[in-house]
């Protein structure tokens, strides 16, 4: 659970930790149960000082859940915050513990001119040495973000595609790190975006968004993933329980 935390006048809360309840309404009811508690904690992007909060915690049902946080701000004064969403009987991206979806993906290989395959600016050539399913077979972990650094909605994509570089360079003797270009054809720019569509990892790997990261065992199976920009700390956290 990612989330960020805005006072009343529109400024944004920095706290080292928070206090997260996760209730669950039943059905037709206004009073919910707390299924639910976990502490957060700040996680810094790379650039400024702005971040988000992340925890984990579990959702063991579909219906409407809530969120209570619980922290103090930079004046000291306590910072109660509440929202609410939606949880879905299944999840469109793999599951946890599922196997990971066997894609070809273009390569090096396939393109010697990177910017075909990808609008990372620079490109990091060691991200695009491998197909997914090629990955898959080595027997190593897989990290793999999902992502358009040129085109990002959000505009997180090319620091979440510098993250798994980072990480990259630390382990690359034990994991396998690549980029997928959300674009098929990054290059066809029509009205100010791609016009070839996506690559067909984004349905197979069911991304209503991006960016996306998923770790990946020596297995092969889903062990984690991660909606929107994800710190390098949190993920070398998640990786390391794989290597």
């Amino acid at each position: 659970m990612v989330f960020g935390l805005v006072d009343r006048d529109g400024m944004p809360v920095r706290a080292s930790e928070a206090q997260i309840r996760a209730v669950y309404f039943p059905s037709g009811q206004s009073s919910g149960e707390v299924k639910d508690t976990a502490s957060a904690r700040f996680r810094r992007w790379p650039v400024g000082e702005q971040g988000v909060f992340s925890t984990n915690l579990e959702f063991d049902r579909r219906g409407v859940w809530g969120l209570e946080v619980t922290t103090t701000g930079a004046d000291g004064r306590s910072v109660v915050a509440r929202g609410a969403f939606e949880v879905k009987e299944a999840s469109a991206t793999p599951a946890i513990g599922a196997p990971a979806p066997r894609s070809v993906t273009l390569t090096s290989k396939d393109a010697p001119d990177l910017s075909t395959i990808t609008t990372a600016n620079p490109p990091d050539p060691d991200l695009y040495r491998l197909s997914i399913h090629e990955a898959l077979e080595t027997g190593k972990p897989l990290v793999v973000t999902f992502a358009s650094p040129a085109f990002c909605v959000s505009a997180t994509c090319g620091p979440q595609v510098e993250v798994i570089s980072a990480l990259k360079e630390r382990h690359r003797d034990q994991a396998n790190f690549i980029h997928v270009e959300v674009f098929a054809n990054p290059k066809d720019i029509r009205g100010g975006r791609p016009a070839g569509g996506y690559v067909p990892a984004v349905a197979e790997w069911g991304l209503p968004t991006e960016p996306w990261t998923f770790i990946v065992d020596r297995e092969g199976k889903v062990r984690a993933r991660f909606e929107q920009f994800t710190t390098e700390e949190e993920i070398e956290e998640a990786l390391a329980e794989v290597l």
